[in-house]
């Protein structure tokens, strides 16, 4: 059996727009510069960090504003649709009894009702969620402590390098997705132990952990 520790935002639910639209209103109460949609693309190329300084927002902001966006997310939950082809993925994996998780930046409560929205609640054992920006390492470290998660069989699938970074801070191996928040480019020049560009991908990883 293997592990599967997914992101959310840009790996199961398909919210960068949401994300963009919800983070442009708020950007003159917080005193950064919007996003315009169409720049969206070229900025999958940039890191967190990166799109932090782009944005121009006072780190001493960012703790408040996420606060906020994860309040803000909490009545588009509906709306947001899942990643096209997770939700039959999903469902394959658990019926070849993989165990699956969410480790997310976001609010659990808004995971929680995502996945009742779209039926995949039942199919996930555990949502770990609301740390800081840069604080998914350790959530990980807490889920492999909690569950008593066997690190050479658990993977964490994300679409960020920041998610490449977390998955290595708590020693396992990164998957990293494409039709997210990052670049394939961007991903690449991180080298996460897979990086995949559909979902389909997902059911050849877990042979070839089960197989090792």
């Amino acid at each position: 059996m293997i592990t599967f520790l997914f992101d959310f935002d840009g790996t199961l639910a398909d919210s960068l727009v949401t994300i963009v639209e919800i983070t442009n209103r708020l950007a003159p109460e917080f005193g950064y510069r919007p996003t315009p949609l169409e720049e969206v693309e070229a900025l999958k190329g940039y890191s967190t960090r990166q799109l932090i300084r782009y944005s121009g927002i006072p780190l001493l902001k960012i703790p408040a504003l996420l606060r906020r966006l994860r309040v803000e997310l909490k009545a588009y939950h509906p709306s947001i649709a899942p990643c096209a082809g997770m939700p039959a993925v999903i469902r394959q994996l658990h019926t070849q009894n993989h165990a699956l998780a969410v480790i997310t930046s976001n609010a659990p409560e808004v995971v929680h009702a995502f996945l009742r929205v779209h039926a995949l609640d039942r199919y996930f054992f555990s949502v770990d969620g609301g740390g800081t920006l840069f604080g998914k390492g350790r959530l990980i470290t807490r889920c492999l402590e909690r569950h008593r998660l066997v690190p050479s069989k658990t993977v964490y699938v994300g679409d960020e390098v920041r998610d490449i970074q977390a998955a290595r801070f708590a020693g396992i191996r990164p998957v990293s997705v494409t039709w997210g928040f990052n670049s394939r480019e961007a991903l690449a020049a991180a080298q996460p132990d897979w990086l995949v560009d559909e979902p389909d991908a997902l059911p050849a990883i877990a042979r070839t952990l089960s197989c090792q």
